[in-house]
């Protein structure tokens, strides 16, 4: 019945047109609406679409770390670390590496592998890895796909010098909080972590307290720039769609450095402080840590959410002070890492994932340790230096339940921080730039109602977040160390602009911080 009814439809001219028509409609309707479906699928998943079917693209390279021996990589291994589009490694498994030896050249295809291995992520651009195994005789490496010439890579070599503890900082910028980071130093030092710095700005004062001190080290952490020779719009700034100062690969970038060297390595940002519980120090916290959980690559700390005080007047100030002040809110927040390096390739600061096989990633809980986020800051009139307010520490709430019995810290350990801080900015030409940090904060207020609005406030979660969109107005006259930076271009390199970073170092000025 149905095959007599559908000839006697094409049997008739004029059905046969209107059936067509009817068929193109629907075939028509069907194709906008699919369209329509992924362009706002796309819209709203950071155009990953539009990225992946791109022609070209552009990579930023940050750094080339070269591993003669390793315990972590083969022998004469190099790592790239770069930035590019959060699709890039769906559409590239690998970079070509040209490396010139005595006895001619050998192409190497380095792996490429997602920092932030999470798509959709709410930031268009990521950071990568990617590895390789060179000769062991290689002049030079450089990036290319053709036999004429490239991109030569600038090579580094890990640190050596031994270390038991590392706490790589997220990058500091418009930086002028003088009483956290002085706090920071003192605290994590006194528990035997040697510190180190991303710097973008800070003012030039708080940078020579903070240069001047034997157990950190300060790098400068540039924002990134693309030629103009370019895969991107002219108007694009890649750096808008990075997540927080691209604190990512910064948090690798200093992974990278200390694998060799540091037996355990940290990722806190400078208002997140860890006093040990499982051990007198940090070693003998992540050892016991680590014995708790020993398949653990990475074990992350929760933050629990506290306020504190403290003085805005140098002479008045106390880093422990901030400590004995705390109030504990009953909030828990994002955890931070403590990783062993030689089990983790790449970090992102709230979770690894390229964590080696045989190992995983571990949750400290609570009432064991967590982080004391120093979120919400009071400064009252009178003197927060108190010798029996230090001798009296409050008891660690994270829960606010009353369940422990364990003070935030030791009064030894107190009275030491305070002692050795006193000896530190009392020394020569310590003294009078201690004298000289600033009564009134400019940044810190505008940084704090912005990130508030962009970040605390969870509206827009899935936009990317950083100082990028806060309005900063200058403010000619201060004081303030900055970072100047060069990229070079390559661009002939088969669908792939190349932009790397060559030199960049600090530079004092007189107008103001900048982004």
């Amino acid at each position: 019945m149905f095959l007599e009814s559908c000839q006697l439809i094409f049997k008739g001219k004029r059905f046969v047109r209107l059936f067509i028509f009817i068929v193109v409609c629907l075939g028509f309707l069907i194709a906008v609406t699919i369209l329509a479906g992924l362009t706002i699928f796309d819209r709203q998943h950071n155009h990953i679409l539009h990225d992946y079917v791109a022609r070209n693209d552009d990579i930023v390279v940050l750094s080339t770390t070269y591993y003669e021996n390793s315990k972590s990589f083969p022998p004469s291994t190099a790592v790239i670390l770069f930035n590019s589009v959060q699709v890039f490694h769906l559409k590239y498994s690998t970079l070509n590496v040209v490396a010139e030896t005595m006895q001619g050249n050998v192409e190497v295809q380095f792996k490429i592998q997602p920092v932030i291995n999470k798509i959709p992520f709410f930031c268009k651009w990521v950071p990568y890895i990617a590895v390789g195994q060179v000769p062991e005789d290689h002049v030079l490496l450089k990036l290319s796909t053709n036999k004429k010439d490239g991109m030569e890579l600038s090579l580094r070599t890990p640190f050596q010098t031994p270390r038991k503890v590392v706490a790589c900082f997220s990058p500091l910028f418009l930086n002028e909080r003088w009483q956290l980071l002085l706090a920071t130093v003192e605290i994590y030092s006194h528990y035997g972590a040697f510190l180190h710095f991303y710097v973008r700005s800070m003012i030039t004062d708080l940078f020579k307290l903070i240069k001047e001190n034997k157990n950190t080290r300060i790098s400068p952490w540039p924002s990134i720039k693309i030629g103009e020779s370019r895969a991107a719009s002219p108007m694009f700034d890649p750096n808008t769609e990075l997540e927080f100062r691209n604190q990512a690969s910064a948090m690798t970038d200093c992974l990278l450095q200390y694998k060799e060297s540091a037996e355990f390595v940290i990722f806190p940002d400078p208002d997140d402080i860890l006093v040990p519980v499982l051990g007198k120090n940090y070693h003998e916290e992540f050892t016991a840590a680590f014995n708790m959980f020993p398949t653990a690559g990475a074990i992350v700390y929760n933050m629990t959410q506290t306020s504190i005080e403290s003085s805005i007047t140098p002479a008045l100030y106390s880093p422990i002070s901030l400590l004995s002040s705390i109030k504990f809110k009953g909030e828990q927040r994002w955890g931070k890492l403590v990783v062993r390096p030689e089990r983790v390739d790449s970090t992102w600061i709230h979770r690894s994932y390229s964590i080696k096989e045989g190992y995983e990633q571990k949750v400290m809980p609570v009432d064991v340790n967590a982080f004391y986020h120093l979120r919400i800051w009071k400064f009252p009139d009178y003197p927060t230096v108190n010798r029996t307010k230090i001798s009296n520490p409050p008891y660690f709430d994270p829960y606010h339940l009353n369940a422990t019995k364990r003070t935030v810290y030791n009064v030894s350990d107190g009275l030491k921080i305070q002692r050795k801080f006193k000896n530190r900015v009392s020394d020569g030409n310590m003294k009078s730039i201690y004298s000289r940090l600033p009564k009134v904060s400019l940044y810190y207020p505008l940084i704090e109602v912005c990130y508030n609005r962009i970040f605390y406030s969870m509206k827009d979660i899935g936009t990317c977040r950083g100082p990028e969109y806060c309005n900063i107005p200058a403010f000619p006259g201060l004081r303030c160390t900055n970072v100047a930076s060069e990229f070079v271009t390559y661009k002939s390199y088969r669908n792939i602009y190349i932009h790397q970073l060559i030199s960049t170092d600090f530079e004092e000025g007189e107008n103001g911080c900048t982004l």
